[in-house]
């Protein structure tokens, strides 16, 4: 029988590809092409590929295996694995093309500084729900995880800091002795979080959530004042707004995050990894539907590699 904290290495994982998988059927629709293909907001899997990924989970599923190999964050392994990945160009699912600039630069020996190199990309912080689960033990720890392994290819201030702030939010969702929070506590986990950013304009984007929040605004609302974009200061608060205005409603967590698109369409699929990603940090892989866990492609992997990284943070930490 598994632990809860075993559960909730296995949801984190779980959880980024379900919302992976179920939002890139929907992203960059606008919400009147999605209710005419669809009927309305989706809660399964419904394009061409049902339950497949895009290569937001892909390149977290490369950390991962990275940290497994060197038991260890190791940037130099990291790296080498994301390089033989950009080679294999047929096994690409939708990847960023920040990120395959960034690779290409490296691998040609061009420094991302150098060359002014600049992204903003949420995908490059989706990885650091890796970090979060193998420094659950301290936030601060997986905040600098974060950071490391996010800025090899995505170099900006918004990078900086929201990968510290996410690595975080993981590693308190994961430590959490239940599967559930108040909304009280929820709303002091953002204030935890804020002390993670070095600059103050991105601490007060927290706050905007936290406003949103407190006047009861819908996901519409939010939509209009956060964004829905792939600017990371746009996906990351959104992903936070949608997890904490529905603490007491997971699913209805992660049905809203996967049909985040607003009439202009959006990154749903980087909301929809990031907000599955909490729920299964928080409440463990039992939180979802069965439906949506049994067609995930790939599903025994997800299982497997979680529960080797859960095992060696646990040897790690002599647990």
């Amino acid at each position: 029988m598994s632990t809860l904290l075993e559960s909730k290495f296995v949801g984190t994982l779980l959880g980024g590809a379900i919302g992976d998988a179920l939002g890139k059927d929907v992203e960059d629709l606008t919400e009147e092409e999605v209710r005419d293909l669809y009927g309305g907001r989706i809660e399964n899997y419904v394009g061409p590929n049902p339950g497949e990924t895009s290569d937001e989970t892909t390149i977290s599923l490369l950390l991962l295996e990275s940290i497994l190999s060197r038991k260890r964050i190791d940037p130099y392994d990291f790296f080498q694995r994301l390089y033989s990945w950009r080679l294999q160009e047929e096994k690409h699912r939708y990847p960023d093309p920040a990120l395959l600039t960034a690779i290409d630069l490296l691998s040609a020996g061009v420094s991302l500084t150098e060359a002014g190199f600049y992204s903003c990309s949420v995908e490059g912080i989706l990885r650091c729900t890796v970090v979060g689960l193998y420094h659950f033990n301290s936030p601060y720890v997986a905040a600098e995880g974060g950071r490391l392994v996010s800025l090899i290819t995505h170099r900006s201030k918004e990078i900086y800091d929201t990968s510290a702030m996410l690595s975080a939010f993981v590693s308190y969702l994961v430590s959490q002795d239940s599967c559930s929070l108040s909304w009280e506590e929820a709303l002091s986990l953002l204030h935890e979080i804020k002390s993670f950013a070095r600059y103050p304009q991105h601490a007060k984007v927290i706050d905007r959530v936290v406003d949103l929040l407190s006047e009861g605004a819908d996901l519409e609302d939010a939509i209009k004042t956060l964004g829905n974009s792939t600017h990371v200061l746009e996906a990351f608060p959104l992903s936070l707004f949608i997890f904490v205005r529905r603490i007491g409603e997971p699913l209805e967590a992660l049905y809203d995050a996967v049909n985040c698109y607003g009439p202009f369409g959006g990154d749903t699929d980087a909301v929809g990894y990031l907000v599955g990603s909490y729920l299964g940090a928080l409440h463990g892989d039992e939180i979802f539907p069965r439906h949506l866990v049994e067609n995930l492609k790939d599903l025994s992997y997800y299982i497997n590699s979680a529960r080797a990284l859960y095992q060696l943070t646990l040897n790690q930490l002599n647990i």
